[in-house]
């Protein structure tokens, strides 16, 4: 994946900076259960996809907002670059935000998937819902097409 220069996001939007902490997203944050978000490293053009809790679910923080405004990822080796590089060398941008927790994780899973990200070099991500599958090969092109022709067929039938 060769990087275009430019996210197709509104990354400049300024209306909201203050209120959604370092993330680009062109509403108001911190509406619903999380937010799916992609961090992308300028430098090294690599990625890093994730889900973040707008608030606590837990014992001693249920309801109380979690620190998703400065929050960077789950990533031991992406926090490592962040502490040693300059952070405006990543850009951090929500993809959207979901109401539910079982469709934000669901989105984050699909994304992953569809980007097939443990198998490609541009993503940081190894794991998804933190299952360490030993993925060696990408998904071959025969089975993204016969699995296309598969769900064309169905959709035709409808």
């Amino acid at each position: 994946m060769k990087f275009s220069g430019e996210i197709p996001i509104a990354l400049n939007n300024t209306l909201f900076v203050r209120e959604n902490g370092h993330w680009h997203f062109e509403e108001k944050m911190g509406i619903g259960v999380g937010f799916i978000y992609v961090i992308r490293d300028n430098t090294l053009e690599r990625f890093y996809l994730g889900k973040k809790l707008f608030y606590g679910t837990g014992v001693q923080n249920k309801g109380k907002e979690s620190n998703w405004k400065k929050y960077t990822s789950s990533s031991k080796v992406l926090n490592e670059l962040l502490k040693q590089r300059p952070k405006d060398e990543f850009d951090f941008v929500c993809l959207e935000q979901y109401k539910t927790k079982g469709t934000l994780s669901y989105s984050e899973t699909w994304s992953l998937c569809l980007v097939e990200a443990p198998t490609k070099k541009e993503w940081y991500n190894t794991l998804i819902e933190k299952v360490a599958w030993p993925v060696k090969e990408p998904i071959t092109d025969r089975h993204k097409k016969r699995l296309k022709l598969v769900m064309d067929w169905h959709n035709f039938k409808e």
